[in-house]
């Protein structure tokens, strides 16, 4: 673990687009919340938050694998590492270019699932088995838990076999079945690292500057995370 923390720092360069896509993606969410009314605007911030998400991810996710294979070079000249680590921004106009479609798709299945769990919520809540309520949602959290360790190579497996997302997903259920010893330690820890930073930034929001400082610690959690997941996807499957 401690490896891909040195690893993080040294791709620290991914923090900026990362940073800047959250703050973006807040702003909008904020601006539209005063002029959602209409079923028309709805489904013209839906569609908007749709393709903004794929195009981000798309270039992103890219962008990581780019930056992972540039920590492995060794360069003679400082020149020659300042030239090749300015063009890693560029690799995000790549991916958009390369990826943009099977990324809708990610996000459309993503938004379906979203949109299914909020159903039997509702149903649940709504229905006899209320009295139940926070027992089946914890279940159903439970539930999510285990299945998002299965699809944990996802997003490593359309950005580096460039399939679509379908098949990216039955690929990425048989590799995190494969590579279940190796990288079930690392799901654990991720996910207890980040509902621990998730909780804890809530209840410091009455605190301006702690706040900030968890929120940065967040973002960085949040690119080891990645990091991580890329590093054994490529241990595992590419190297």
């Amino acid at each position: 673990m401690s490896e891909n923390f040195k690893l993080t720092n040294d791709c620290i360069i991914l923090a900026t687009p990362m940073v800047l896509f959250f703050i973006f993606l807040q702003l909008y969410l904020q601006v539209s919340e005063v002029h959602l009314s209409a079923i028309l605007s709805y489904i013209a911030f839906f569609i908007t938050i749709w393709i903004g998400l794929s195009g981000s991810f798309a270039g992103w996710f890219y962008m990581v694998k780019k930056t992972l294979q540039f920590s492995k070079k060794t360069f003679l000249f400082d020149t020659d590492r300042l030239t090749a680590l300015s063009k890693l921004f560029l690799c995000i106009f790549k991916g958009i270019g390369k990826f943009f479609l099977p990324f809708l798709g990610f996000t459309a299945i993503i938004f379906i699932f979203q949109v299914i769990k909020a159903v039997f919520i509702l149903f649940i809540y709504n229905s006899q088995l209320e009295p139940f309520f926070e027992t089946l949602n914890i279940i159903s959290n439970i539930i999510a838990f285990v299945l998002a360790y299965w699809i944990i190579y996802w997003i490593p497996e359309i950005v580096y076999t460039y399939t679509n997302p379908f098949k990216s997903l039955v690929n990425s259920v048989k590799k995190a079945f494969i590579s279940f010893r190796q990288s079930y330690i690392y799901y654990l820890f991720i996910v207890a690292g980040c509902l621990f930073l998730h909780f804890t930034i809530q209840e410091m929001k009455m605190y301006p500057i702690v706040y900030f400082l968890e929120l940065l610690l967040f973002y960085y959690f949040i690119l080891y995370s990645v990091i991580t997941v890329f590093r054994l996807y490529e241990k595992n499957f590419i190297e």
